[in-house]
């Protein structure tokens, strides 16, 4: 990269680093008690910075998904900060305090916004409650909804399939299919979809589909160890078994890149 090009990337960084916090001092001038009970240095800037969107979101538009993403963004607050409170400053202790507070405050934010949802019908807050409380009443709600537009996303449809894989295998495997059946051409796929399927096929002893698709993983999740001749330790196919299965495989990855894939 030659010189004035890095001059050039490096300014637009700093402007919009710049613009950006004109946008959160803009929102705390006009609303206060959006950034009130919040530390003040610059520790977790990018986490105060998102937690402040989120909260602006909620207030101009409140909807479940804006109420959904601040709840996320003061958990990332609070996670950020948690390791920070037992960090001993000899020179400003109220660094220290207005830290501890905010955890505090965003603690109890997060507890009341909880509270509020617990009944809401939007699948992502009925998997939070399920997966950081445990509430089988927002578990079953959000199963018998798997077909409703606001199920149609794939992190939703494979967390479906985690729990219908123990009592309703073909619905678990429906739901991950499903699931990559979601993404668009050039989207960046969950490989580990795929490895659920897998995981799904081997217990059933479905070896084929699992060969299948533990070839179609080796597209998708390359870099991280991945050994498909493991498959041999299940079962042995012919050369001839196995290039057709390839071919299946392939046909499989091709309509998963182009964002066309239905399971047939």
């Amino acid at each position: 990269m030659n010189t004035k090009l890095s001059l050039i990337l490096l300014a637009s960084t700093i402007f919009l680093a710049g613009c950006e916090r004109d946008r959160i001092r803009a929102i705390c001038d006009n609303n206060p008690r959006l950034c009130a009970n919040l530390h003040a240095d610059g520790w977790c800037r990018f986490e105060r910075s998102n937690l402040i969107r989120a909260r602006y979101q909620q207030y101009t538009e409140p909807s479940d998904a804006s109420h959904y993403a601040l709840m996320t963004e003061l958990v990332a607050y609070r996670n950020c900060l948690d390791p920070l409170m037992d960090i001993e400053y000899t020179d400003r202790h109220e660094r220290k305090n207005d830290k501890v507070e905010a955890v505090l405050l965003v603690q109890d934010e997060l507890a009341q916004l909880e509270q509020q949802s617990r009944h809401s019908d939007y699948p992502y807050l009925q998997l939070w409650h399920w997966q950081r409380h445990g509430d089988r009443q927002a578990r079953s709600r959000f199963i018998t909804q798997a077909e409703r537009p606001e199920m149609q996303q794939p992190e939703l449809q494979k967390a479906l399939a985690a729990l219908l894989v123990g009592r309703d295998k073909p619905a678990a495997e429906q739901a991950l299919h499903r699931a990559l059946g979601l993404y668009g051409k050039g989207q960046d796929i969950d490989s580990g979809i795929i490895a659920d399927l897998i995981n799904l096929y081997v217990g059933e002893r479905r070896f084929e589909d699992a060969w299948i698709w533990t070839r179609v993983m080796s597209e998708f999740a390359t870099g991280t160890g991945l050994n498909p001749a493991r498959m041999d330790a299940y079962v042995r196919f012919s050369p001839e078994q196995q290039q057709q299965m390839q071919q299946q495989a392939d046909s499989i990855v091709l309509r998963l890149k182009n964002g066309t894939y239905i399971r047939q």
